[in-house]
């Protein structure tokens, strides 16, 4: 079993040298039955919820990717994605038309360079080292990743030496006066031979500036991988976390550790069990700093392959000392809320994937 989501940052965009002239229209469309207990609600102690929801396992969208060749091995490359809500048709991202990706670029053999709205390079670099391929349901990913998982005015490299491939990405703040404000820079390298694999990456995020000043939001992560034979695949990683921001909320410092499990039980049938712990040295408060009960989720995926493109799905998770997906501390990312009372949530879902 060879779980990898490599084209899911790029875009499954990234293409060979010797590829023909082509537009490729592509999707996702995954919907599912959700309950989740202990939400936020007008009782203390929350109420639970049965909902139908849009991404369980891949946030639905549909895109664009082409390519054409230029002669001399040299391509030209374009990717538009967008993103929306499958229950109720609703764009995501904000509204943007093109919310998750929009870029253009050129490439030449391994190498290629970007330009435009793009994931960043700890986000892609640890793509391959997630334990649910960043599922909606259940992988805390704005705690992995950052708010800023996407960022505007990218210029961005990738290029693959071998068994080693390596990109680095620098976002524009385009702020008047500074050319720090709002801008961000990061890089990652993922190494892989044979079952093994091993992933550094970085990623740092400066806030607009004002008054003179700006803050800084830093992550960095390690990750492993060991292919056991044909149907055992396990995953670790490390991501250290450190954020200025001065807003009550702000987790200004913490410490998120993985594992995961893969399991090929049929040709058709994907189980998936994942652990994460964050150990949050400081969270902001209106007057000052606290150091609140850290946070951790178990999650389980059984995937059931109706088709190449179609699929089944089972999704369960349990948290304690933070809502679904760590969400308590996800800020304006946050889907799930946690009741006053409540120090536990669980969710589940059955659902439905179709990749076109």
């Amino acid at each position: 079993m060879k779980k990898t989501i490599t084209g899911l940052a790029l875009l499954a965009a990234t293409v060979t040298a010797s590829a023909a002239n082509s537009v490729t229209v592509y999707g996702v469309a995954d919907a599912n039955v959700e309950y989740s207990n202990h939400n936020f609600s007008a009782g203390r102690d929350g109420g639970s919820k049965f909902a139908l929801s849009s991404g369980g396992l891949s946030s639905s969208r549909w895109g664009l990717r082409g390519v054409e060749d230029l002669g001399g091995g040299q391509r030209a490359i374009f990717a538009l994605e967008s993103g929306f809500s499958l229950d109720n048709g609703v764009a995501t991202q904000g509204g943007r038309l093109f919310g998750r990706q929009a870029w253009v670029g050129i490439g030449s053999g391994q190498h290629q360079l970007t330009f435009g709205r793009q994931y960043t390079s700890l986000f892609l670099t640890m793509a391959n080292y997630s334990p649910t391929a960043y599922a909606t349901s259940y992988e805390p990913v704005p705690t992995i990743a950052g708010l800023f998982l996407r960022e505007d005015n990218v210029i961005k490299y990738h290029g693959d030496f071998g068994p080693l491939s390596a990109e680095m990405h620098w976002s524009f703040g385009e702020q008047p006066g500074t050319f720090q404000g709002a801008a961000g820079f990061g890089g990652g390298l993922d190494y892989r031979a044979g079952p093994f694999g091993v992933a550094v990456a970085y990623d740092d995020v400066n806030s607009a500036k004002t008054a003179g000043e700006y803050s800084r939001a830093q992550k960095a992560a390690v990750g492993l991988r060991y292919q056991i034979g044909k149907n055992w695949l396990a995953q670790a990683a490390y991501r250290y976390g450190k954020n200025d921001a001065p807003l009550a909320g702000t987790v200004g410092r913490d410490d998120l550790w993985w594992l995961g499990i893969h399991y090929q039980a049929t040709s058709a049938l994907d189980i998936i069990t994942a652990v994460y712990y964050d150990n949050i040295r400081v969270l902001r408060t209106g007057g000052g700093t606290t150091n609140p009960s850290n946070p951790w989720q178990v999650s389980l995926i059984a995937d059931y392959a109706l088709s190449k493109r179609t699929d089944l799905y089972l999704t369960a998770a349990y948290t304690k000392n933070s809502a679904l997906n760590f969400d308590s501390y996800n800020g304006v990312a946050a889907v799930y809320q946690l009741a006053p009372n409540a120090s536990s949530q669980l969710g589940g879902a059955v659902g439905m994937r179709h990749r076109f």
